[in-house]
């Protein structure tokens, strides 16, 4: 995986994480990056500076996502992330606790291809991302949680 500063037509920047330079090139040819400011397309990579490789690695900070606060008053949009949410749900096989060993198998191509949704912690998933295996963070709606 390959992480990119962005920066947009309005001047927002941000960071975004691509499989590769070839997947970025597609993405942004085909306008599927979108401002999380202003969700313009017009997107374009910011000047970044080198990453550089530690020897050991440290407790790093806590790995922050992105969040909204919605009130009441933001029903159309609650209603979008729950029709989406259902969307996904629908489009998807759930294979639980085996969702990093399946989606390797399909990623490797031991098992067919098909969309799937399951559980992984955060370096199960940091780990698929690295290998290359393209896979998208599913949001918990509020009231499913416990």
């Amino acid at each position: 995986m390959i992480r990119f500063s962005l920066v947009c037509e309005n001047s927002h920047e941000f960071e975004s994480w691509f499989a590769s330079n070839d997947s970025y090139d597609f993405q942004i040819e085909n306008d599927l990056v979108s401002c999380p400011h202003c969700n313009v397309t017009k997107v374009s990579k910011a000047v970044m500076a080198p990453a550089v490789a530690r020897k050991k690695r440290t407790a790093a900070a806590p790995v922050k996502q992105n969040v909204a606060l919605l009130g009441e008053s933001d029903r159309e949009l609650r209603t979008m992330a729950h029709e989406l949410h259902a969307k996904i749900v629908a489009a998807t096989v759930d294979v639980g606790a085996e969702f990093p060993t399946e989606a390797r198998r399909i990623h490797d191509g031991a098992a067919p291809v098909r969309p799937i949704r399951g559980q992984a912690s955060l370096e199960e998933a940091r780990d698929l991302m690295e290998e290359g295996v393209s896979i998208l963070p599913m949001p918990i709606l509020p009231e499913d949680r416990g």
